[in-house]
Order: structure tokens, then sequence, then C-alpha cells
């Protein structure tokens, strides 16, 4: 708890000193009640006294700027999170909730690598000796993108002088296969099947794996799809994905009769009665799945849909909802639909071409 000073001794707030009978201390106390820093030098110092407080003073000013009490990476992530979050919502560098969310979960890995190191003795090889060690984990790709964050982040140590130079610039990415994944007709209908007949969540996860394919959407839209996204025109999206700053954009998927049958099936779908009605492939409880629950149920209905195509000596590879949009986007392609930009609410086709057009044979017609 905070207290009032007892003497007015024109130091800035959190700084104390304390003048002993041998020593002069002063130093910056955290909100936990934790030293940031203490300075100290014999009390028969007058200069260094002198030094020590205009030290403590200057460095309580950049502690309230955002600048970390310490020099450790770990001290400089959690001053990057601060930043991150005392940004105002239209700021253009503050990252969207859901990238924060990911980057939470690769800062966790980021610490366990970098955390204890001091940022101004970090050198190139240890974001190879990082990258090294990811390729002989088999997350090549994850190691990219951890790397790259990370270095972001020794980007903001650069802006509050920390450092002089960025120490991971220029890291050459590990290299890594395009994951071309492209989900079958067959897949999806005996995926759809095996839902039906095993019921409750896994019923509920099929319908939203073949939602996803019909209207081209991402995961996490899929499972946040509410009833009142359902028009008389078709399904409204809103862009998952979105420059900070930029106006939302809004996509209407329009019916077709497997999309309308398909979503009357998923309404349809008894729950709890205790459930309510906002979530269209909520769980049975009506809430929103969470990433866990859903892997889960996926899981369950994808070990359920090999045991079945084993036995009827069909091929069957498991896939997920992040699957389904790619196959969304190459069976219109393939049709030579000339709206597959609009159904993704993509601003180019360079991010549908290259990441999302799977077709296997490209067809083409003669100059004449």
């Amino acid at each position: 708890m905070n207290r009032p000073r007892s003497r007015r001794d024109g130091l800035p707030y959190r700084v104390y000193e304390r003048r002993g009978t041998q020593t002069y201390s002063i130093g910056y106390k955290l909100p936990t009640g934790k030293w940031a820093f203490r300075l100290s030098c014999p009390i028969t110092d007058r200069a260094r006294m002198s030094e020590l407080r205009a030290e403590a003073i200057k460095r309580a000013g950049e502690i309230s700027m955002g600048r970390p009490a310490e020099g450790s990476v770990d001290a400089l992530i959690d001053s990057w999170l601060l930043w991150q979050e005392n940004l105002p919502t239209t700021s253009l560098e503050r990252r969207a909730d859901s990238t924060m969310a990911e980057n939470k979960r690769e800062i966790k890995r980021l610490r366990q690598a970098f955390g204890h190191m001091a940022v101004a003795d970090l050198i190139k090889k240890d974001a190879y000796d990082y990258l090294d060690a990811c390729v002989l984990a088999s997350r090549p790709a994850k190691g990219n993108k951890e790397i790259s964050l990370m270095r972001r982040i020794l980007e903001r140590g650069v802006r509050m002088g920390m450092i002089v130079s960025n120490p991971f610039d220029g890291v050459e990415r590990n290299e890594t296969t395009a994951y071309e994944r492209l989900v079958t007709d067959a897949e999806i209908a005996l995926a759809v099947d095996v839902g039906r007949k095993m019921g409750g969540p896994q019923h509920i996860a099929a319908l939203a794996l073949k939602t996803a394919w019909l209207c081209l959407r991402r995961s996490v839209e899929v499972r946040a799809l509410t009833r009142e996204q359902i028009t008389e025109e078709g399904i409204e999206w809103h862009a998952a994905k979105r420059r900070r700053g930029a106006a939302a954009r809004v996509g209407i998927i329009e019916w077709s009769a497997e999309l309308r049958s398909t979503i009357d099936e998923a309404l349809a779908i008894e729950r709890h009665k205790t459930a309510g009605e906002l979530y269209v492939f909520g769980n049975l409880r009506g809430q929103r799945y969470t990433k866990g629950g859903w892997k889960i149920t996926i899981a369950r209905l994808m070990n359920e849909c090999v045991d079945q195509a084993k036995a009827a000596g069909i091929p069957f590879q498991p896939f997920s909802l992040q699957d389904c949009r790619p196959k969304g986007v190459s069976d219109k392609m393939d049709r030579g639909d000339a709206d597959v930009i609009d159904a993704t609410m993509h601003t180019s086709d360079r991010m549908v071409r290259q990441t999302y057009d799977r077709r296997r044979v490209r067809r083409a017609k003669p100059v004449q």
C-alpha cells in the first residue's frame, strides 16, 4: 500500500532515499513492493550522493515511460506487452487481439530460451541456435515465427535506447515445406456422415467443417458464428483479420440449397435446456468452443472416421477446420468462379493464390 511521504524531498513517485549512519541509498519501488533498482554509496561522499540522486530520478523517468527497470530479455518482453496493452485501440501499432493471444503463447518459449539473458548480450548466433533447436524438434516454421516476434520485441529495445542495433536483424529463416493438404469431397462427406451417427459435439463439429468449406471461412470465424449473422440474403461474415484503423469488412455468402440445409441441421441439434441461442456451432451448453475443447471434439470425430474408412477400405486422412478454407478456394477456382476474392474478403489475390489455391490440376483454354 502506498503512503504519503513524511516530508517533501522532491523525489519522483516511487523513488525513496535513506540516509543511514554510514550508507546513503536511493531506489525505485515497483507496485509489487520489490525494488526495481537500489543505488548506494558512503554517507560521507556528498558528490557521489548527488550523482546517485540524479541517476535515480533519470531511471525512474525511463521506467514511467515504459523502459524496463533492468536489462534482461524477460524485462524487455514485459515492457513490450505492457506497451501493447496501453496503446489506444485505434493505434496502427496495436496488434489485433487474436494476434496478441498467439504472441503470448509464442512468448512462453522465448522466455525459456532468452529470458535469463541480458538484452545487451544477445548476438545473432543466439537466434540461429534457437532456429536449429526448432528444426531438431520438428517445428521449423514455428521457430521462424517466434524469432520474428523476438526481433520485433528487440526493436522496441532499440527504440528505448537499451541497445544500439537489433542483434536479430538479417537472420535467415529455416527452410520449410509448404503445407498443401487438399481435402476431398469424399472425406468431407464421410466426416458429416460419421458426425451424424456419433451425434452431439461430433455432429456439431462435422457441420462446422462443411460450413467452413462452403463459405471459405477461417476456423475462428466458424466457431464464433452467431445466429444474428444469419440473414435472408445469406450469412454475414466479418473479416477476422484487418489492419488496425481499417474499416470493418463484411462479406455475405448467399444461400445455396446445400448451405441452407447445413445451417438448418446445425440449428436443429438438441442442446441442454439451459443453453442459449447465440452460437450456431456452440457446444451443448451453448457456449463458444475453446481451442482445447474444439481440438478434443475434432480428434474424436477424425479417429472414428479413420476407423470407419479402414473398415470400408476407402482412403481417408484426418483434417481440421483450417483445411476447409483452402478446399473451398480451390474448388471455386477450379470451377472458374470470379468472386473468390470477395468470398475470402482479401484485398488482393496474392494471398489467395499463394496460400489457399491447392489445385492439383490447372485448366486453361487455348488461344484460339
